[in-house]
């Protein structure tokens, strides 16, 4: 179901959501948009450039291009696959980590200028 929220609700929910759990954000860097990979460079704070296997900053050999796991390095495995994704339940069997919940809030232009 669609709830209509103010924009102060909003910012209530985010901050008790987000920033109660996580702490409040440094910045928030799209990383989507390529032109803002080509903005930044190492005055940002970068010292690596991105890979064009992966598209991540890394140093040395991409582990994607190796096919190399992620999680614990090892060659021959992805990270989805891996062994230390499991724990041993008390049942003995190994059970599957759950993964972690997001939530995403957003507003229309259209609400925003409605609220103001």
């Amino acid at each position: 179901t669609r709830k209509d929220y103010s924009v102060s609700r909003l910012a209530e929910i985010f901050h008790q959501e987000i920033v109660r759990l996580h702490g409040t954000p440094s910045t928030i860097v799209s990383d989507r948009d390529p032109r803002s990979q080509q903005s930044r460079g190492p005055s940002e704070g970068y010292s690596y450039p991105i890979c064009t296997t992966c598209g991540h900053r890394h140093q040395g050999e991409c582990r994607r291009a190796v096919g190399t796991c992620f999680k614990c390095g090892q060659v021959g495995h992805l990270q989805k696959d891996c062994k230390k994704n499991t724990t041993t339940s008390t049942s003995g069997q190994a059970d599957k980590k759950p993964g972690a919940l997001g939530r995403v809030f957003a507003i229309t232009e259209g609400q925003a200028a409605n609220t103001s």
